[in-house]
């Protein structure tokens, strides 16, 4: 009896190894980047995490650039653009801006990072939705949004290691504006930077809605 069980080949007791894919691949540059900050990602990184060689994570993504922009995605994706019972339309933009910004800023270097078409087209949509519920005609729509775009990128662009270039101490006594405002701002977060910036941008698209109505802002659509 003992030889032949000897002969019976058993079953391999481990379960079967789960087929990588790409939203693995994205999890766990994401899980590096939380834990170790954007560098550390790399194809050898991500390999070691998931026990794979680097060859096989370029069956899902096309290198550094595809990578990052999939990250980007995973990032902007839980993001929702407030409906009209939110409030009125400029708290309905704030919200989704300062969102908007706050994912884009969670790794610094990670401003220029182009997205997909899919998460880009859908939160272009929502702004745009936004602003035209708000009245505004399809040109002015166009030309708000583009300006809140800028102020997302400019508020990912380093100056030289400070928020601001209004930071940085002036490079001779000929610069006496310089020499006044840099040491007032100081300490200035680079959050604070952009709450103001969007504050002015917002009350400034207030004035022009009221203008272009002639009447205060009306209840929300």
């Amino acid at each position: 009896m003992a030889a032949i069980n000897a002969g019976v080949s058993r079953p391999d007791p481990s379960p079967p190894r789960r087929r990588l894919t790409q939203s693995d691949v994205v999890t766990a540059a994401v899980a590096v980047a939380d834990e170790e900050g954007l560098p550390a990602v790399t194809m050898a990184s991500l390999a070691g995490r998931l026990g794979v060689t680097p060859m096989a994570l370029y069956q899902h993504v096309r290198g550094k650039e595809h990578l990052l922009s999939l990250m980007m995605d995973h990032i902007l994706r839980p993001i929702e653009v407030p409906a009209r019972s939110f409030g009125p339309w400029y708290e309905r933009l704030r919200r989704l801006h300062t969102e908007v910004v706050a994912a884009m800023a969670r790794y610094p270097g990670m401003g220029n990072v182009q997205v997909t078409p899919q998460e880009n087209t859908r939160l272009l949509e929502g702004y745009l939705q936004i602003l035209l519920d708000a009245g505004f005609d399809p040109a002015t729509a166009g030309l708000a949004f583009t300006g809140l775009y800028h102020l997302a990128i400019g508020a990912q662009t380093p100056y030289h290691g400070a928020s601001s270039p209004a930071m940085l101490p002036p490079p001779g006594p000929s610069y006496p504006a310089i020499a006044t405002v840099s040491p007032a701002v100081a300490d200035v977060q680079p959050e604070d930077w952009r709450i103001h910036a969007l504050d002015v941008y917002i009350e400034g698209l207030r004035k022009l809605h009221r203008s272009r109505r002639n009447g205060p802002d009306p209840k929300p659509r």
